[in-house]
């Protein structure tokens, strides 16, 4: 990260490292982070480490108990972020149907169909639902790209990742049938986008995401803080 970008501070780069440890459920909600374990892993002083944790906590990605431990899934927060969303998402859908070009719909078609075949792969998706969920989080965020509107982007950039955790918790133990409908949902939004209507393409992405918080809804008040993938090496008990 340092070589790609010279100009990341340290407290930003152990940020970032932790953020994706977190959204990707490396570190389970309920992990404890301990300052000390994360700088002798990333080779750091502690003084970056607490930087990071300190913006973890004012963002609501980890709680003090004391020490720090990941934040546990929230009705509320969900509630929020996913209100937020279908504001967002849909006015994106519409403005990426008009500006949309040739190439980056065939761009946006790739990404759906590599979902669609892990979707539709017989037996249990569950080892797969990090790839699930990482091509969701392509998918959204580039039709937020193409409605050509940085002002909307800027703003999705501030709840994308904790879109991207919660999405991660449905991906991870999902209804019945749900991956198939997934995997089919993102092939129609293109289907919709390639005929260039804004209403129908705001309509389709309105639909999609109802889909995913009814869904999601059924899972509480289901304790959340179970371990949903390997331990991190930052992570302590």
């Amino acid at each position: 990260m340092r070589k790609q970008n010279p100009f990341l501070s340290l407290s930003e780069i152990v940020y970032d490292i932790l953020l994706q440890e977190i959204v990707s459920f490396r570190l389970a909600p309920g992990s404890r982070v301990n300052e000390s374990t994360v700088a002798e892993v990333l080779g750091v002083s502690r003084s970056p480490v607490k930087n990071a944790l300190t913006r973890l906590l004012h963002n609501s990605y980890v709680v003090r108990q004391p020490g720090y431990r990941v934040a546990a899934f929230s009705e509320k927060e969900y509630t929020d972020i996913a209100e937020l969303s279908e504001l967002i998402e849909p006015y994106a859908a519409g403005r990426a149907a008009i500006a949309i070009k040739g190439e980056e719909l065939d761009a946006l078609y790739d990404i759906a169909e590599q979902l669609h075949r892990i979707c539709v792969e017989n037996g249990n998706l569950q080892h797969r639902y990090i790839d699930i969920v990482d091509l969701e989080y392509q998918f959204h965020s580039r039709i937020v790209h193409l409605a050509d509107h940085p002002l909307l982007e800027e703003f999705y950039e501030h709840i994308k990742y904790k879109l991207y955790r919660y999405r991660s918790y449905l991906n991870y133990d999902p209804p019945v049938g749900y991956f198939k409908v997934v995997g089919m949902e993102h092939l129609t939004i293109c289907d919709i986008l390639k005929m260039r209507d804004q209403g129908m393409a705001e309509a389709i992405m309105r639909r999609h995401l109802s889909l995913a918080r009814a869904e999601f809804k059924r899972k509480f008040p289901a304790g959340s803080n179970r371990d949903c993938s390997k331990k991190s090496p930052f992570s302590s008990q």
